[in-house]
């Protein structure tokens, strides 16, 4: 758009008139790429449109330093902190042990190995770019607990076994598989190992077997509890993480349908599992979200695996961003209970009554998890404040109990550092120079090559100024409507423009200005006047608006 009709454009709006035209699509800058040139930037849905989550803007800001204030520096000595404790091969705090098949992680309260914490282990080193330890528990998970399809079995995996290797328990736990496929898809990503994306792809094809041995039910598309008779009707609620099948959806070879049907009931599992007064889930779950009594009373109750659900949609929030209603709503739940319980309790009924045992700090990081999705809600900055800085607070586990909380926790705080990334394949790159003074709202004084995704499109950007011109006004008479909006409302290109889930936000507009809020077909939906230097503005339509701010116009999404 050029100067003249984007200042016409201006005038129209903000004096009322019904006309539209097209804006720039939203351009994300920054670092997307790790040491090593692997990628975990933007993206774009294959029609172009774009959601509010990391996946689509490549941004993994962490809540740590725009809420608590901590530093890089902050953040990189608690993750070397967890890492030393868990896997530093101290008796009393590792849970992590090498043999001569590689490496394992140990249920060290019931001297076992699980599927859940091999996998939760991989999860760990791959994001914390740990290549050889990832390397070994997946060498000693394939030997010990993988039912691998080349050699006749139905590609799950043994849930528990014993130290020496042996087997206990030679059914599995679908949060193994989940965890399992999903690290060693990041894994084959960002280490550009094709060994690691094929044993993926074994994988997920054999979650779909076309009848009751499916990990996911052929009906209903949700993660079963077990794929065998009398378990495979109902599930566990933690077990539904929906930000994982979305990106099984896209990466799998095999049965993209029926993952693309289990993103959605994935989506729908965990909401329907919050109970509405308490936030809650229980430990096991019928389909419709409701508890399923199996085994013991703990099965109805929130009570041990029901931890990891405000985990669960709390990192589909930001990773995706693509059912915030929803997930804002059960967040704001659970985040006023465990406040109004202050924090004494860790187990409860479903719905919240008859609290008992101790909040653990495993509880502390899912429950900082959910509160992304309450990152925008005004009412809850100081609560969401409070949940965060008793995640950041807790300590390492040490002794017996170090486990289970323990590795929940950490995978927490990945999260919520920012260091847990969507690992992507290597997008092709174009290089592209320009000549400007300006690119994105940032200006340049001198050449300046850096990353820009623009129109679904990386490029290496070359950003070359322009040589400065004499800017001096001699005649300021003003000609006609377009110089007088030039003249007396020219806009700082540090004004920037964002939307939440109920507002748009203008930030660092000059007071005074004026500003107008439009759909695409021309309605404008709000106009006034700047009177503060962060103004909210309420507006409760959906999709693409177009906001004029002086002499410039932007384009959100809400």
């Amino acid at each position: 758009m050029n100067t003249t009709k984007l200042l016409a454009f201006s005038l129209a709006l903000l004096l009322g008139a019904s006309a539209a035209t097209a804006a720039d699509s939203k351009i994300y800058t920054g670092t997307f790429f790790d040491e090593k040139n692997s990628y975990y930037g933007p993206d774009c849905e294959k029609d172009g449109s774009q959601s509010t989550g990391a996946y689509y803007t490549g941004d993994y800001t962490s809540p740590f330093k725009t809420i608590l204030g901590k530093t890089d520096k902050d953040i990189q000595d608690k993750m070397d902190e967890l890492w030393n404790h868990y896997f530093g091969g101290q008796n009393d705090k590792t849970v992590y042990y090498e043999d001569r098949d590689g490496g394992y992680i140990v249920d060290i309260n019931n001297n076992d190995i699980r599927s859940e914490g091999m996998s939760y282990g991989m999860m760990i080193a791959v994001q914390t770019n740990h290549k050889d330890e990832f390397k070994k528990l997946w060498n000693w998970a394939k030997s010990h607990l993988w039912h691998d399809p080349a050699r006749g079995g139905n590609g799950y995996f043994s849930w528990q076994a014993n130290r020496d290797g042996s087997t206990r328990d030679q059914g599995n736990a679908p949060d193994g598989e989940i965890y399992f496929m999903m690290s060693l898809l990041f894994a084959a990503h960002r280490w550009d190992d094709e060994g690691y994306m094929k044993d993926a792809q074994t994988i997920l094809k054999a979650c779909w077997k076309g009848n009751g041995g499916s990990l996911y039910s052929e009906r209903d598309f949700i993660a079963t509890f077990q794929p065998t008779d009398g378990n495979n009707t109902w599930g566990d609620a933690s077990y539904s993480l929906p930000a994982f099948v979305d990106l099984f959806s896209r990466w799998s070879d095999t049965n993209k349908d029926k993952w693309q049907k289990a993103t959605k009931a994935t989506r729908d599992h965990i909401y329907n599992s919050a109970n509405p007064k308490s936030g809650l889930c229980s430990d096991y779950s019928n389909f419709d979200g409701t508890p399923h009594y199996a085994f013991s009373d703990n099965s109805t109750k929130y009570a041990f695996d029901a931890i990891r659900c405000p985990m669960n949609y709390g990192m589909d929030s930001y990773l995706f961003g693509v059912d915030m209603q929803r997930q804002t709503k059960i967040a704001k739940v659970i985040t006023d209970f465990f406040e109004k319980d202050n924090y004494q309790h860790g187990h409860f009924n479903w719905d919240g009554t008859n609290g008992y045992g101790a909040f653990t700090i495993g509880q502390a990081g899912a429950n900082a998890v959910a509160t992304y999705a309450l990152l925008e809600e005004n009412d809850y900055k100081d609560l969401v404040k409070k949940v965060l800085q008793k995640a950041w607070d807790s300590k390492p586990i040490v002794g017996s109990q170090r486990y289970y909380d323990g590795l929940v926790h950490y995978l927490a705080m990945l999260h919520l550092t920012g260091n847990f990334k969507i690992w992507k394949p290597k997008p092709q790159v174009e290089k592209k120079t320009i000549t400007a003074n300006e690119y994105n709202g940032v200006k340049y004084e001198k050449d300046t090559t850096f990353h820009a995704f623009e129109s679904c499109k990386l490029y290496e950007l070359t950003v070359k100024p322009e040589p400065q011109k004499d800017t001096t006004v001699k005649d300021t008479t003003v000609k006609d409507t377009s110089s007088a909006i030039h003249t007396t409302m020219r806009i700082s290109s540090l004004v920037k423009v964002r939307a939440t889930n109920h507002s748009v936000v203008i930030e660092n507009a000059p007071a005074g200005a004026r500003f107008a809020v439009t759909d695409l077909n021309g309605r404008v939906l709000a106009t006034s006047k700047i009177n503060s230097a962060t103004q909210e503005i309420r507006i409760d339509n959906k999709g693409v608006m177009l906001v004029v701010v002086g002499d410039r116009a932007y384009k959100v999404m809400k």
